[in-house]
């Protein structure tokens, strides 16, 4: 949708209580309600605020650049997709429903933020360009019971990471999974393991500070056997030292009866 059909649809939007700027962006104005329905909607990389309520049901949307949903503002997910190139952020609230959030190439953005913690139903990020998904350093973000779909190209690279370098960020899923050509960094699963087996099995990368990916679990140092058996003696003589103490203390109370 270029600026032209973008003007058009601002006026149907107005019509309808939903506003259009001039600044590229629809908004759902509080107090408002707007369902899809079933209707396939490009926003011609027009960002989404949602401060009333906007309904989603089985729609196509695609092409939004980013979606906003302010306090007070309602996303009801419905079974649709909700398809945006850049940022997605919620200080409202987002019903999930059995919809897909995508996130693809687009509208100039290289880099897509899923701001603060998140659930989804489904959750697909995919580029052929090399695009960056940073996830807030500390927050969750959760995908249940459907697909989470993480998805580079050879030579461009989905790149998980962390808002703060260092910090890791925890994504966990209780869904399936189609995770291929990443490279991932400063992230933690809390759920199944992500892109089970070696990096390479998925043709991706583990660039560090990474926790129930590619089967990269806690390391728990190994004991020697000369270890192993000072930690034998040592509990032994623990258990020697507490019977001993115990006999001790039976005598002493025999002898002031």
């Amino acid at each position: 949708m270029r600026a032209s059909a973008l003007r058009a649809f601002a006026v149907c939007l107005l019509s309808t209580g939903i506003s259009g700027f001039a600044a590229a962006q629809v908004s759902v104005g509080a107090g408002s309600t707007w369902s899809l329905g079933d209707a396939a909607v490009d926003f011609g990389c027009a960002d989404l605020a949602v401060n009333g309520t906007l309904d989603v049901s089985s729609a196509n949307v695609r092409n939004t650049d980013s979606v906003q949903i302010n306090a007070g503002g309602t996303v009801n997910g419905g079974t649709g997709t909700l398809g945006l190139t850049g940022d997605f952020s919620n200080a409202g609230t987002f019903s999930k429903g059995t919809g897909t959030v995508s996130i693809a190439d687009g509208c100039g953005n290289t880099t897509s933020t899923i701001a603060g913690s998140q659930s989804f139903s489904a959750l697909s990020v995919t580029t052929t360009t090399g695009k960056t998904l940073l996830f807030t350093a500390g927050a969750t973000t959760s995908v249940s019971p459907g697909l989470l779909t993480l998805q580079g190209a050879p030579g461009n690279l989905l790149k998980v990471r962390s808002t703060v370098p260092g910090t890791p960020a925890k994504l966990n899923l209780l869904g399936t999974q189609n995770i291929r050509y990443v490279d991932v960094a400063d992230n933690h699963g809390t759920g199944l393991t992500l892109a089970p087996g070696l990096p390479s099995a998925s043709n991706s990368v583990n660039s560090g500070n990474v926790f129930n990916w590619f089967d990269v679990l806690p390391i728990i140092p190994a004991l020697s056997a000369v270890g192993l058996m000072l930690l034998s003696l040592l509990v032994v003589g623990y258990g020697l030292h507490g019977r001993r103490s115990a006999q001790l203390t039976a005598s002493g109370n025999r002898a002031h009866r």
